[in-house]
């Protein structure tokens, strides 16, 4: 093979380590360690010999000199958009209220209501108007969600009548789980996942979190509820919500948290960094933290870092720019994002009426800093809301995948 007909992908993120240096290619999820050496080669500093040239062109690290990447990956994403047989995707906000008090809440404002009588019927037209090949996955989001059970029964129950596929995910604070959910609601709902966040030991989460109830909100009595939904197998992803104010407080939790939970599989941990923080992080601390967390854990894994690595490139960043993805709140308005809940200001259109022209899966505006980073295809822009605010777009991947590298 002649290396004169290859360059090295625009994907391509390389950090040197003590044996030498390591290349992630975030397009097509490889991995190389290279030699001093292999490394000058790589680079063009030396000339490359014939099983490197091959193995660096296998692994998608040297592509043809005329490709142009970018063009062909945004081309690839348009066509799976329009093309590519997919559930609909509808978060349901049962009820605006919440009983925990966050301080960080982005729903912080919103009148705390609960979804009017009659509007699961609603809910299930808009679902058959949209659910174009008879599946759905459903968000159950909040407030708190399980605080409006009865909607959930009534919409599950109605999209069996209907003969809906449907498989469900609950964003919860996890301190709502009793008997009758573990035995009969989990099923019934068709959860496969849950996420239930946590900001650090028991008194700072206490205090933080701030419960109406003190006794519902007690920090082990949402462990223990976190064990009870792992034991039904539902897969777990507890958000460990971070800021510079209790980054040193997460590494504390996540030392308990894998005592706790190193031999529940389906038990993981994801970082997330608050935004609209009144203590912002910079790039590079968001770096050290994770890489921090990863030293603390003896299975690197249960951070998600697997999942982050081993992703498919993104098609579209979230739910924002994605044409078969909506919200709907408790006043029957849908939205293009669940931050936007609760704000009909925001919203495309009504259940009643239906949604204005929905342009996500015709038009996709990146930001030209976007998309020349090396991590696009982990993030494809990123969220909206969040640089809207005045935060970092960026997907967690991005730091997850910098910090285990440097972590190895």
């Amino acid at each position: 093979m002649d290396r004169k007909l290859y360059k090295s992908s625009i994907y391509n993120y390389c950090t040197k380590s003590q044996s030498g240096y390591l290349i992630y290619n975030t397009l097509y999820n490889s991995m190389v360690r290279l030699s001093e050496t292999e490394y000058q080669q790589y680079t063009g500093n030396q000339e490359a010999d014939a099983a490197l040239i091959e193995e660096l062109v296998r692994q998608g690290l040297w592509v043809e000199c005329g490709l142009d990447e970018r063009k062909r990956y945004l081309a690839c994403a348009k066509a799976y958009t329009r093309y590519m047989p997919r559930p609909l995707d509808v978060t349901v906000t049962t009820t605006l209220k919440c009983n925990a008090r966050c301080d960080y809440c982005y729903e912080k404002g919103v009148v705390q209501s609960e979804m009017a009588e009659g509007s699961e019927e609603k809910i299930i037209e808009f679902i058959k108007r949209k659910a174009v090949r008879n599946f759905v996955h459903i968000n159950w989001f909040g407030g708190e969600p399980l605080l409006n059970t009865s909607l959930m029964d009534k919409i599950s129950q109605r999209l069996k009548e209907e003969n809906i596929r449907f498989s469900s995910y609950i964003i919860t604070n996890g301190s709502k789980v009793d008997k009758e959910l573990l035995e009969e609601k989990l099923e019934f709902w068709k959860v496969t996942d849950m996420q239930i966040t946590l900001d650090g030991t028991k008194h700072y989460y206490e205090r933080r979190k701030n419960y109406y109830n003190k006794e519902e909100g007690d920090f082990y009595r949402i462990l223990h509820n976190i064990k009870l939904l792992a034991e039904k197998k539902i897969f777990i992803n507890i958000r460990l919500n971070i800021e510079n104010d209790n980054k040193e407080e997460i590494y504390k939790l996540l030392e308990e948290l894998e005592f706790i939970f190193a031999e529940d599989e389906n038990v993981v941990f994801y970082p997330a960094f608050i935004t609209g923080s009144c203590s912002p992080m910079s790039e590079e601390e968001k770096v050290e933290c994770v890489r921090k967390m990863l030293e603390i854990l003896h299975n690197p894994r249960k951070l998600t870092a697997g999942t982050k690595f081993y992703s498919f490139p993104r098609v579209h960043p979230c739910m924002n720019s994605d044409p078969l993805a909506f919200s709907v709140d408790v006043n029957g308005n849908v939205y293009t994002c669940e931050h936007h809940v609760g704000r009909p200001e925001y919203a495309i259109g009504t259940l009643d009426t239906d949604i204005k022209k929905d342009t996500r899966g015709e038009v996709q505006e990146i930001r030209p800093e976007c998309k020349e980073c090396v991590f696009f295809p982990k993030c494809f822009g990123g969220c909206e809301s969040n640089y809207r605010a005045g935060d970092a777009p960026c997907m967690i991947e991005k730091y997850v995948i910098q910090a285990y590298m440097k972590f190895l």
